[in-house]
């Protein structure tokens, strides 16, 4: 028997060298093939058997539709493989596929690896180090070092003398007004100041005869 099937074309009978004609088929019976195809839908009306049928004829030729448009919808995502573009901007962005376009890659039988950009593949990591780097000098070479020099900022330093520049904004109520008597700040009394208020010199008295 095996002499017998060996004398015939391997093409017409096995599957490894049917070269894609088959798709995938081990039957030669078209009867079966449908009946298998319209099982689940043999009994329903004809518009259900030209859906089932276009739907089945749809999934056997997936790949070869999506070989030629390289475009998908995938939820409220739409992946572009030829332009390398998401709407959800990564793929643009980091030049790798996203989440969504490597579940596009696996529903139409592509490798993803085509559309990893060449800066992330390893021959562009090892060449970073193919550059000469220039060697630091020896220790003996170099300058002096007495520690850090403090330099400080001239406005931040406070004067030491005198009283502190004042950083208040003034309004329309820090203006003084020019006539208003001023007053001592001894006895609040207008007419003179601190150093000639009549108290003081009370005061002063007083303690001498003390």
């Amino acid at each position: 028997m095996c002499e017998w099937v060996n004398r015939i074309e391997y093409s017409l009978w096995t599957q490894h060298c049917d070269e894609g004609r088959r798709f995938g088929h081990m039957t030669k019976n078209i009867s079966e093939c449908m009946n298998s195809i319209l099982k689940g839908v043999r009994n329903f009306p004809v518009c259900s058997l030209v859906k089932a049928t276009y739907g089945r004829d749809n999934s056997e030729f997936t790949v070869a539709e999506t070989t030629l448009t390289d475009s998908f919808s995938l939820g409220s995502y739409r992946v572009s493989l030829a332009s390398q573009t998401c709407d959800c901007g990564y793929f643009q962005a980091l030049h790798f596929p996203c989440p969504h376009a490597l579940a596009c890659c696996a529903y139409s039988w592509l490798t993803w690896e085509p559309y990893v950009h060449q800066l992330y593949r390893l021959n562009s990591v090892f060449s970073v180090y193919r550059m000469g780097f220039t060697p630091p000098i020896s220790e003996g070479f170099w300058p002096p070092y007495d520690g850090p020099t403090v330099i400080p900022v001239p406005n931040k330093r406070r004067a030491r003398e005198g009283r502190p520049t004042s950083t208040r904004i003034r309004t329309n109520m820090d203006e003084a007004d020019p006539n208003r008597p001023k007053r001592c700040g001894l006895c609040r009394q207008p007419g003179h100041t601190r150093r000639s208020c009549p108290q003081l010199r009370g005061a002063e008295h007083t303690r001498g005869h003390d």
